[in-house]
């Protein structure tokens, strides 16, 4: 993804680290800014017009955020700024990073839902973070820094299952590079010249909480906030707001804000890009409330300004190795992006913080399942799962503790793959006092909620209740109408259109530039293919990885998964998508030990 690097050296310690990054940023305009720090500290900050990052007083912002308490969206540096001086919060969903300092320490934080990653390095006397952990390893080979295989994160990876499709938890694949989860953020002491960065964490459950006592207070609060993000978003410009559909409940939700108003539906795009022979139905309900409920599906702007709106990725392989290699494993590739900034990509990714993702277990359930097939992977899975939970403030043998590691992990890496395209991604159904209330236990949970799952039946059932009625993508998902009556006596009613308010919209969104820096870009070897990917020219890069697993020292197992990988590449039966990151797994561990 490359959207930002952050380089925080001592001058005693990283002199030759001037030249390396003159090197990088050689002939890109705008990419960089530099600045003195404290006691003799100094820092290189890329990202898209970089010097506009700058926030007065000290500190730096990109991206956006959004501020719900005080019903303020903010983009970039600017944004920021005028959203504190009215008392805005300081941890918030969005997209973004933030740098701040004074004279005695420069701290990092992210987004709160972590849609924007955050990977950190960290040597005596200097700081390296960046979105992309593919980065920071090319850069710590740049300065002749160690690049150690952490085989224990190597053997988790042969788990293949949805928990595992991206890091278990803060350690990656590289043992000197670090993922930041939810609620963390980094910290460095600017008095000592040779100190070392550190991580910090917030205890999730004082993170995410319920903000009342009353649960139908706690589900119109969301599903208000829900629905006047996306109506902002809406009436910010023609085709801002764009809805990707499917047969599923929760985009459903996404809809049910948007049909709220007439206006807001005019100026929406629908779409539903599920048209494969196993997403059939998916692709037929949503025709069907197209129909019903009168929206089209597609730009409705001509052919001509929809062409002007695309920018193509020349290098898509470029793109997946600073975004997913070290952090996500199914073989996704952007090959595309819009132009410009200004529409948001909305999509109902977020409400399974809250209805469960994984069952509802703790994670001794998970390991003990595991142990029986794969028992040194169980270990393995155990070790970095349980240690990203203890830092996170959650005992492994707490109710749910696994849904906390979606909430740390799966959520933040899966539900933000559209960051290597534009930082504009919206994802409102991710609410934090929904995802504590989900989580109380015993006689703290509400008596109205008999299970997490109902909690997205009622924002649905309070934003449009025909919508609530009408049949999903499979049977079990439906809801009968005299259920939906019966919670809405319980909701007070249905969501009125006057209820919804509209955010303030402080800073310009034109600030939030997004896609592949130029500059970072550079620090990727100019041997991979360039253009859209095919099969065939992804069958040779994963013969050479598998020759190079097979050659190295790593254990039987991981050569076994890596031939596998290269009977899954040739398979035509399986999307290079639907692989479960077979493929992207072994492209992995290849380019780390090579």
């Amino acid at each position: 993804m490359s959207n930002f690097l952050l380089v925080v050296g001592h001058s005693e310690r990283f002199g030759s680290l001037r030249n390396i990054l003159d090197e990088i940023s050689n002939g890109s305009q705008g990419d960089r800014s530099d600045g003195w720090l404290a006691s003799g500290w100094r820092y290189s900050w890329f990202s898209h017009r970089a010097h506009a990052d700058a926030i007065g007083g000290g500190g730096l912002f990109t991206g956006f955020a959004v501020d719900d308490k005080n019903q303020i969206f903010a983009f970039g540096s600017e944004g920021w700024r005028q959203q504190n001086q009215l008392g805005g919060g300081a941890d918030l969903p969005g997209c973004y990073v933030r740098v701040g300092w004074n004279e005695g320490h420069l701290t990092v934080h992210g987004d709160v839902f972590r849609m924007m990653p955050l990977f950190v390095s960290t040597e005596p006397g200097g700081l390296l973070a960046s979105d992309s952990a593919y980065v920071l390893m090319q850069l710590r080979r740049r300065l002749n820094l160690p690049v150690t295989l952490d085989r224990t994160v190597t053997e988790a990876m042969l788990w293949p299952n949805a928990m595992a499709a991206q890091l278990l938890g803060s350690r990656t694949l590289v043992r000197e590079i670090s993922y930041v989860t939810v609620g963390g953020h980094i910290r460095l002491d600017l008095r000592i010249p040779n100190s070392r960065a550190s991580v910090s964490y917030t205890d999730v459950h004082t993170q995410f909480s319920p903000e009342g006592d009353a649960y139908r207070h706690e589900l119109r609060t969301a599903a208000v906030r829900i629905a006047s993000a996306v109506h902002t978003v809406a009436t910010s410009g023609p085709e801002h707001a764009r809805l990707a559909l499917s047969g599923g409940k929760d985009s459903r939700i996404c809809l049910a804000a948007v049909l709220l108003s007439s206006q807001v539906k005019r100026g929406a795009v629908f779409s539903c890009t599920n048209t494969q022979p196993q997403h059939q139905r998916d692709y037929e309900v949503v025709q069907a409330l197209a129909k019903e409920f009168g929206f089209d599906l597609g730009s409705r702007l001509p052919p001509d300004h929809r062409t002007r709106q695309i920018r193509r990725f020349p290098q898509p392989f470029t793109l997946w190795l600073t975004d997913q290699s070290l952090c996500y494993y199914p073989f996704k590739v952007q090959s595309y992006a819009l132009a410009a900034p200004g529409p948001f990509s909305i999509a109902g990714l977020g409400s399974e913080l809250y209805k469960g993702n994984y069952e509802l277990q703790t994670l001794p359930q998970v390991i003990s399942s595991l142990a029986a097939r794969m028992p040194r992977v169980a270990r393995a899975v155990d070790e970095i799962a349980t240690d990203a939970l203890l830092a996170a403030g959650v005992q492994p043998g707490e109710p749910q503790s696994v849904e906390w590691h979606y909430l740390l992990l799966r959520n933040a890496l899966h539900g933000g793959r559209f960051v290597p395209a534009t930082k504009l991604g919206l994802r409102p159904l991710q609410q934090s006092n929904l995802v504590g209330l989900a989580k109380l236990a015993g006689t703290a949970r509400f008596p109205e909620l008999e299970h997490p799952s109902q909690i997205s039946d009622d924002l649905l059932a309070l934003l449009n209740p025909s919508l609530a009625a009408r049949p999903f993508d499979k049977p079990g998902k439906n809801v009968a109408p005299s259920d939906i009556i019966d919670r809405l006596r319980h909701l007070g009613g249905p969501i009125s259109s006057t209820e919804v308010t509209q955010y303030r919209m402080l800073g310009s969104v034109s600030a939030v530039r997004g896609g592949p820096l130029p500059s970072l870009a550079r620090l990727v070897p100019e041997s991979g293919p360039a253009g859209r990917l095919a099969r065939s020219e992804l069958i040779p890069m994963v013969d050479a990885a598998v020759a190079q697993i097979s050659e190295s020292a790593l254990p039987a197992e991981i050569s076994a998964a890596a031939h596998n990988a290269a009977r899954t590449i040739r398979d035509a039966a399986v999307a290079v998508s639907h692989s479960r990151g077979d493929v992207g797994r072994i492209l992995a561990i290849a380019e780390v030990i090579r």
